[in-house]
């Protein structure tokens, strides 16, 4: 094969030569621009995007980090005992608590039969007013439709 490849290329004349070596000079080139630095630039132009967009997602959560960090804080100064508030609010939305047990800085409680829409409303005035975080609830099917029972909910500051 090799052999066959020598003798056509000595059967050539010196400008068929010439032109085929500048065929493969610029086919060669072709294929490193093509299947090398081509895609070597794509890589880096999509890189420098994908850092624009993580930059500026950082940008963002570091700004909403300040803004909870704001109103939690403020939220939480007014809050004063746990035990208190849950007693303070669930009268506005009629719900009668059967246990509460408090602990360090959360407050476990337990309600037999609240009507759903009662009970999240409470639970947004909580978290979203009081600066309280929702740590863990267990919530069953009620005796009545519409209504639940909380096993345990565990309220934290």
């Amino acid at each position: 094969m090799k052999q066959q490849a020598l003798n056509y290329w000595a059967s050539l004349k010196e400008q068929e030569q010439r032109l085929l070596m500048v065929a493969a000079g610029v086919f060669v080139v072709f294929v490193l621009i093509m299947g090398i630095i081509k895609p070597l630039n794509q890589a880096v132009a999509d890189a420098e995007k994908a850092v624009q967009r993580q930059q500026e997602l950082k940008s963002y959560v570091e700004q909403s980090v300040g803004k909870l960090k704001a109103a939690g804080s403020s939220a939480r100064a007014a809050s004063g005992n746990l035990s208190q508030l849950v007693n303070r609010s669930r009268g506005r939305y009629g719900i009668r608590i059967s246990q509460m047990q408090p602990s360090n800085d959360s407050l476990r409680v337990n309600i037999e039969n609240v009507e759903f829409n009662k009970l999240m409303g409470w639970l947004d005035e909580l978290t979203n007013q009081h600066g309280v975080t929702i740590a863990n609830l267990d919530v069953s099917q009620g005796d009545e439709t519409g209504y639940v029972r909380v096993s345990r909910l565990v309220i934290e500051q």
